[in-house]
């Protein structure tokens, strides 16, 4: 019963949404990695073949038993000892947080310098970029510009690709530039991906980037999945995963758990063991909805021997990056006190302000707090007042949550089947077609409590 409740439970959890929104497609082969590869030596690898690649780092240490919060330390240790790859890394992690604390540029801005004055090639091109992006002195943009040449002269078609753009090049002489014409000879991708992006009709668009994709681009790829029929969207997926895209690893490991939830007794848990991987190197390779999405299922009971701790430090990123989901994890931990000293206010106030930018669940988790009294006191009509919440934001088994703990009732409510048959009613009626096995599930464990494991006492 408990790993029926567990599927059905993501079924609810996940009908809204995804890490894209894209059709559900079969999960790629992962490449077979070594679980004792050093760390080290796979960035000094990195280093030497000016890879940006994380693919490999990030399988190794979880496949070592590692995981987010282990593999982070390590980076950051590996940044402090001078690798020019980790310090890219911790760069794109910092990056992250931009959103929610601008100062973090200017200090990656310095780390990434740092890393491209080794001579390293991808932390050249990102420097560049981002002194671009910026608006930043005259003195810095040449030197920027200057640290690009350098990395066009060290053959890195991305650099040349961006040198185009910043210096003008495309602008004034258009596609047909002798310069953008070599460029589109050699296949340079990254200069396909950005014509596309200028385009102004979707045909155009299209044939740009499915230029791209063919000639080894995994964003172009990724992005084609949007807009192609969907035996075509699974092609360009698993190209996209199989050249280590992180959004396509994590959309691939959420995709695979959610298909197998939906087996419910046919649930393979070698196959959903593989999804969570994914997911979990996605994350590791600094996608942020990817941590708020592990952080959900590793909370639901996905996962071997998951700590609390994880799943809150996940959920803080998450929170950290600004995504509303994970805002909602961390509040309701905090309520909880699961992985971190419980505060009931401060992680109330949380919930209620993912709520108000559209958290996908926090609904769900504001009624069982309600309706168990976990942090606040019971209140049976805030609990259902929270569910209808949840029915209007789209998710299909509300009421038949309404119906059974109604029917349970709790600490300030007594039980009332008649209301509870009429909750019931309702949920068949607005196309729950799990509507009874949810009920009679909840009703007959006489219990129910949203994302149980955080509850749980140590």
């Amino acid at each position: 019963m408990a790993d029926m409740n567990k599927h059905l439970f993501l079924l609810c959890l996940t009908c809204a949404g995804s890490l894209t929104m894209l059709a559900p497609v079969t999960a790629a082969p992962a490449a077979a990695q070594n679980p004792q590869d050093d760390l080290n030596t796979i960035l000094q690898d990195m280093v030497k073949r000016n890879s940006d690649d994380f693919y490999a780092a990030a399988a190794a240490e979880y496949d070592a038993g590692g995981d987010m919060s282990s593999f982070t330390k390590k980076m950051e240790a590996a940044a402090g000892k001078g690798n020019a790859a980790a310090m890219l890394w911790n760069a794109r992690y910092q990056n992250m947080f931009a959103a929610k604390s601008p100062g973090v540029t200017d200090l990656t801005q310095k780390l990434l310098e740092k890393a491209a004055a080794t001579g390293y090639v991808p932390a050249m091109v990102e420097y560049a970029g981002q002194v671009f992006s910026r608006a930043d002195s005259e003195t810095d943009r040449k030197k920027a510009m200057r640290v690009l040449m350098e990395a066009c002269k060290k053959g890195s078609s991305k650099a040349r690709a961006l040198y185009l753009m910043v210096s003008g090049r495309m602008q004034s002489g258009g596609i047909t530039s002798p310069e953008i014409v070599s460029e589109l000879k050699k296949k340079n991708y990254y200069l396909e991906e950005m014509i596309a992006a200028a385009q102004q009709d979707e045909s155009s668009f299209l044939m740009w980037m499915e230029r791209a994709a063919e000639h080894g681009s995994a964003f172009a790829a990724f992005t084609l999945c949007e807009f192609v029929p969907q035996d075509k969207a699974e092609k360009f997926m698993k190209l996209a995963e199989e050249r280590h895209l992180p959004a396509a690893l994590g959309h691939v490991g959420l995709m695979t758990v959610r298909q197998q939830a939906a087996r419910m007794e046919a649930y393979d848990a070698a196959i959903a063991a593989e999804g969570l991987r994914k997911l979990h190197i996605s994350a590791m390779m600094c996608t942020p909805v990817a941590m708020n999405s592990l952080a959900s299922l590793y909370a639901e009971g996905y996962g071997d021997k998951v700590s609390k701790e994880l799943i809150c430090e996940l959920f803080r990123v998450a929170h950290d990056c600004g995504d509303p989901n994970g805002t909602a994890g961390l509040g309701y931990c905090m309520v909880m006190g699961a992985g971190c000293k419980q505060e009931p206010a401060a992680g109330l106030a949380l919930m209620e302000k993912a709520r108000d930018k559209g958290a996908q669940w926090v609904n769900q988790a504001l009624a069982s707090m309600y309706f168990n009294g976990d942090g606040v006191p019971a209140d049976m009509d805030k609990a259902i007042s929270a569910l209808t919440d949840d029915y209007v934001s789209g998710s299909r088994h509300a009421y038949a949550i309404m119906a059974a703990i109604t029917k349970l009732g709790n600490a300030t409510t007594k039980p009332d089947e008649k209301r509870a048959q009429l909750f019931l009613d309702m949920a068949v009626a607005n196309g729950d077609a799990h509507a009874r096995v949810f009920y009679d599930m909840i009703v007959k464990e006489g219990k129910w409590r949203f994302l149980e494991l955080l509850a749980e006492k140590p």
